[in-house]
């Protein structure tokens, strides 16, 4: 074979190279495993070249089709770079977002750094056994689908994602436990009992589960997150209370509106609609995104904002002033769907959402950096695999037990 490489690109570009990183043919491996040895000068770039490819296409021992799959992959993203600045290896200045490109392999935070005509990633950083001298970092797993049920009695009963079961309530309504996911049964709204007995969901830090309303509404609850809701929807509304976030599809009910009521005092009136809300004690604001339908937010001053699909909400702490702008509907709603997404993001903001994931304390040894952030990382990757990006941005830290501390260049 006759090859001119020059870069770890030119390797992706090369069927028989994607073939070899797959192990497909004994002998196309045999001849790329001789080649390299007897060219050592491009030993960084076919390094360079496997971990990008392996970020890339998630898996090895794929068919001889997957290298179709795969070269789409590289041309969507060699079209994404074409539109974006050179990266530069120098800090950014203070305030100054640093686009970071996160793809979904099956180690599930592979990072890649595009520039013009190039490619950057972790591997310089794989030696580094220890990111500080005497720390170790433990893998630490990621969440998972377990949550607490609180019965109107006080009874906890503890929740999983591991088999199925049933149970009842006091007032006769029959709760279904099913593989993440809680479902009460709707037959019961008919019941004509005047007591309605109230429930609630808890997610602890690092879960997170799913449940079926009364009327069929579905709520999906994030991590540090608690849903008070009743056993049988009466009367004229369908109320219940959230603490952390949420994303909710209502079941439509003329006669009967649905409100979800914030612990600060915040109501959102809903008609039939799926919609986001967030309000985290350790958020400086709250947000309500609406994908369909229609909600109304209530403040407890009195002042309202109808939002229409794709607008959302946000009141910053301590303010009476609610302002609407259009939302990154794919960014809301990524966490319900296994990925964190992040858009010109500050670290103290991705570290939160990642805290509350991995259960983790973060704390910060120095000025917390100013710049921002773009990526995503799935969900099921481990501490160690997400912490990566810290490193090729520039950002360093540590590992005790279940903290991590964010040492900044100045220290």
């Amino acid at each position: 074979m006759d090859h001119s490489f020059t870069s770890a690109e030119d390797f992706l570009h090369n069927d028989s190279f994607l073939r070899y990183c797959m192990g497909l043919d004994e002998k196309e491996v045999l001849w790329w495993d001789n080649w390299i040895q007897e060219h050592p000068e491009h030993r960084a770039h076919v390094d360079q070249a496997r971990e990008i490819f392996h970020a890339i296409n998630g898996q090895q021992g794929q068919l001889h089709a997957a290298v179709g799959h795969f070269r789409v992959l590289l041309k969507e993203h060699a079209a994404q770079t074409a539109t974006q600045e050179p990266a530069t290896q120098t800090p950014p200045v203070p305030g100054q977002q640093r686009r970071l490109h996160w793809w979904h392999a099956a180690a599930a935070a592979a990072l890649l750094i595009t520039a013009a005509g190039g490619w950057y990633q972790y591997s310089r950083y794989r030696s580094q056994q220890q990111i500080a001298a005497g720390t170790h970092l433990s893998e630490i797993q990621p969440g998972s689908s377990r949550a607490m049920l609180t019965l109107a009695d006080g009874t906890s009963v503890p929740l999983d994602s591991t088999g199925a079961g049933r149970f009842q309530e006091k007032d006769g309504t029959r709760i279904n436990k099913g593989q993440g996911t809680l479902t009460y049964d709707n037959d019961n709204n008919n019941h004509g009992e005047e007591t309605v007995l109230f429930n609630t969901l808890s997610t602890p830090r690092g879960g997170e589960y799913q449940l079926v309303l009364p009327d069929g509404s579905k709520v999906w609850l994030n991590a540090a997150s608690s849903l008070r809701f009743p056993t049988r929807f009466t009367g004229k509304d369908r109320t219940v209370y959230l603490t952390g976030e949420a994303y909710f599809e209502i079941a439509p009910n003329a006669g009967q509106a649905f409100y979800v009521q914030l612990n600060n005092g915040q109501q959102i009136a809903v008609l039939g609609t799926s919609f986001n809300i967030m309000d985290y004690e350790d958020e400086n604001a709250t947000q309500t995104t609406l994908v369909t339908g229609k909600v109304k937010v209530t403040l407890p001053g009195g002042q309202q904002t109808l939002l229409a699909p794709a607008q959302q909400a946000t009141i910053t702490k301590g303010s009476d002033r609610i302002a609407v702008t259009d939302a990154d509907i794919d960014k809301t709603i990524a966490w319900k769907t296994g990925t964190f997404e992040f858009e010109e993001d500050e670290l103290p903001a991705i570290m939160r959402q990642l805290a509350r994931w991995y259960d983790v304390r973060v704390v910060y040894a120095g000025t917390i950096p100013t710049q921002h952030y773009s990526g995503s990382i799935r969900k099921q990757a481990t501490l160690s695999q997400a912490l990566r990006i810290l490193q090729t941005a520039g950002i360093h830290y540590s590992v005790t037990n279940k903290t991590i501390t964010i040492q900044t260049s100045s220290n």
